[in-house]
């Protein structure tokens, strides 16, 4: 065997051995692709009724931790299910700590989000299983923020809506007048 052709081998593995430690860094602490399943988030996420389509969407991993106060209303995020740690969700930040929300279960009352905590729901309430269901969230929970839909391609890179406007006067930022004033 020839010194270059085992010069070239070893680089060749030294080099797939450094691209597949950046890879896992990235994919693990920076950004990743994520398959959302489900209804609960239409029409931002998976618009169409077609159970056989999914979105597949770019998430951003900075957030946790310390960068969790970047966190705002209105910002769709994936967390670790608080009622089963084994199930991944995705729905959207309604309140963040100190705000008030009035829960669909209870309109004459409201919930005061503990610091360190979030309200978080689906776009779809009626299909989804959030805030309504199990309180307020804590933030440590949160995986990632959705950044874009890449799949399918007729939806690639396109600017996910905000907060939807019927969720509004529910909302009391820092316990304040409602959104919606």
């Amino acid at each position: 065997m020839s010194t270059a052709a085992s010069v070239f081998r070893r680089r060749m593995l030294t080099g797939a051995a450094a691209a597949a430690f950046v890879w896992i860094f990235v994919t693990d602490n920076v950004m990743s692709l994520q398959m959302i399943k489900g209804r609960s988030m239409q029409p931002a996420l998976n618009p169409d009724s077609n159970r056989l389509k999914n979105d597949v969407v770019l998430v951003d991993k900075t957030i946790r931790g310390m960068m969790s106060s970047r966190l705002k209303r209105g910002d769709i995020v994936t967390f670790t299910s608080p009622q089963d740690p084994d199930c991944h969700l995705v729905k959207r930040i309604i309140a963040l700590p100190h705000d008030c929300v009035v829960p669909l279960s209870s309109p004459d009352s409201y919930v005061r989000i503990p610091n360190g905590q979030c309200w978080v729901e689906g776009d779809e309430s009626f299909h989804s299983s959030d805030s309504n269901t199990f309180g307020p969230i804590p933030i440590a929970l949160i995986d990632a923020r959705v950044i874009a839909p890449v799949w399918p391609l007729s939806r690639f890179g396109i600017r996910l809506p905000s907060l939807p406007e019927w969720k509004k006067p529910r909302i009391y930022p820092n316990g304040g007048p409602r959104m919606s004033e």
